[in-house]
Order: C-alpha cells, then structure tokens, then sequence
C-alpha cells in the first residue's frame, strides 16, 4: 500500500526530530502535571507537610524499604519467566540484574521499552542473547506488568464499590463494576488463547512466543503480587488508621500508576502525586503529601543509584574478563524445575 506523499513527509519530518519532539512532550506533561499539582496543593501549608514528616516513624520508613526489596525481588521473576519463554535461561543473578537496572531506568527515566531495553542489553552482555531476544524479553516483561495491573483494576472495582473516584464524586457502581467486568473479560480471553495456543505469533516477520496457560497464570501471579507490595511500601508511611482503607488506596495507586505510565513522565513524577492525591479525599493530605515525597526517595531514588552502581560494577567485570563470542556457556541453565 503506497502512502499519501504529503503522509511520507511528515513521518519522515518527525523521524529527523524525534529527539526534540520527545523532549518537548516531556516538557509539556511535566508543565501540565506541575500546574495541576501546585492547584491541589494551594490550601496544604509547607508546616503542616513538615509536621506529617515527623510523625512518620523510622519502623514506618524500614517497612516500606523492606517491601521495595521485596517488591524488587518479585520483579526478578518477570526476567526468569521471560527467559524461559523465549527458550534462552540464564543464572538468577543475571536475570535478577537485568530486571534490576531495566525497572530501576524505566522507573525513573520513562519511555519503558527504550530505557529497559538498554539497561538490559548491558546487563546480558556476553550471554546467548542477542538484540531479538532483548526486545522479546521486554515485552514479555512488560504484557506481565499490565496484566497485573488489569487484574487488580478488574478485581477491585467489582469487589468494592466507590472505588473509582476524583475528590468526594465516586463512579456509579453500575458503571464502576461494569468497566472491572470488561476487563476480567478481557482476562479471561487472554487466559482461553494461552491454552488453545497453537505456536508463536509472528507480527511482520518478528517471532513472539506466546506463554502456555501455566506461564500465563504465573504472570498474573507475580505482577499481582508485585504490585500489592509495591503499593503497600506507600501505604505504610501513611498513619496506621489509614491502613484500613487499603482497596481504595490500591485503586488509586493503579489508576495512578497507568497514567503515570501513559504521560511517559520521568518516573511519573508529578503525574504519579497527582492522581493519588485527587483519587484518595480521605486521606489527611498533609500526612499523604510527606509519604509520598518519601516513597519517591525509598522506591525511586535509592534503587536508581543502586541500579547504577550494579551496572558499572557489571561494565568493569566485563573490561576484565571479555565475553566469549559464541555466549558464555556457563550461564546457561535448564530452568525448567522452576517454572
């Protein structure tokens, strides 16, 4: 099919200025989100967000460090499955490496398939993978991730009504229950191809495996899980007598999370604040705005330096020791008694 040439040169005028076209629409959402973020902030007083920091207790902060580990550790597995998807499995360390930097980048840099990417191309240097793997293993990982998203989204708006709001307006539950029913339907049929799966898809000649029914039920598993823990490393720095409001606050850590996703923010940052903040009225805002600042520092910040460190310390390993041409052998292992 030939295209409109008028078509051929704006495609070919964005790909010229895709950089800067990328850089302004970052600009634009980080305008947009830091307005939108000083109007719900106009009536909370910089003493009161300082005195909900010193009610926040250091058992509250080791808590939510505790659950980023965990949540970290969990996201490990995403690489695991992926590896054994695409046939390629690798020694823990490495998958746990390369799902460590490739979220750590992504998180905080936006733009998920392109930093991700990159973080994990340097991470499984020197193993049997080559640049096709990379970008099945990233989407794999990332179908994973969203799938744990719709399934939270899905369960809760059915099970809890009231859930899906902005300030004090809550979504009819008719219509809040109806949009989590269209998406466990969506499940559902997700699940049915995985068990009817009759080999890879292949899109424009690029092969994708699809996972069997027991690889898919262990994405939904660990996408779920990662996703509660990561949400509750939130939840804790918030006071104890808001812990009980938790599948509202799940609702809105998701809601926030996709939009965040979406806007492609760095880190969602601003964006992230916005949604919790407008989707969580019960919520002291002043105790809401210290725990989130905190959480960025905790989920966000110090795992990015981290992330960082494991990647030059990886890159100095390598300068040390080449890869071998033909992938270390040594790094591969059956991982079939695994998954």
């Amino acid at each position: 099919m030939k295209l409109d040439p008028r078509l051929e040169r704006l495609i070919g005028w964005v790909r010229v200025h895709q950089t800067w076209l990328t850089m302004l629409l970052m600009a634009v959402v980080l305008g947009f989100a830091s307005l939108a973020l000083l109007e719900i902030l106009r009536d909370i007083r910089v003493e009161d967000v300082l005195a909900a920091f010193g009610r926040i207790t250091p058992h509250q902060i080791l808590l939510s460090i505790g659950l980023t580990a965990l949540s970290f550790f969990v996201l490990s597995f995403y690489d695991v499955l992926g590896l054994h998807a695409i046939g390629k499995p690798q020694r823990y360390w490495r998958a746990a490496l390369g799902s460590f930097t490739a979220y750590n980048l992504s998180h905080n840099l936006g733009f998920a398939p392109i930093t991700g990417a990159a973080a994990r191309w340097r991470a499984y240097r020197g193993t049997n993978l080559d640049a096709a793997d990379i970008a099945r293993l990233v989407v794999i990982a990332g179908v994973t991730f969203w799938l744990g998203i719709f399934l939270m989204l899905g369960a809760f708006l059915i099970a809890f009504p009231g859930a899906l709001r902005v300030h004090d307006n809550s979504l009819p539950y008719y219509s809040q229950a109806a949009i989590g029913a269209v998406v466990l339907a969506g499940i559902g049929g997700y699940l049915v191809a995985c068990a009817r799966q009759t080999g890879p898809i292949n899109i424009l000649g690029w092969t994708l495996p699809v996972p069997t029914l027991k690889q898919a039920l262990i994405q939904f598993s660990l996408a779920a899980t990662d996703i509660a823990i990561a949400s509750a490393a939130l939840l804790v720095l918030l006071p104890s007598e808001t812990w009980f409001h938790y599948p509202d606050f799940l609702v809105a850590y998701v809601v926030a999370v996709v939009v965040a996703l979406l806007t492609h923010a760095p880190g969602g940052i601003g964006v992230f604040e916005a949604v919790i903040l407008v989707t969580l009225p019960e919520v002291d805002k002043p105790s809401l705005v210290s725990a989130l600042i905190l959480y960025r520092m905790i989920y966000y910040w110090g795992p990015l330096l981290l992330a960082l460190m494991l990647l030059g310390l990886n890159e100095l390993r390598l300068l040390r020791n080449p890869p071998v041409q033909e992938g270390d052998r040594d790094e591969r292992i059956v991982s079939s008694d695994i998954l």
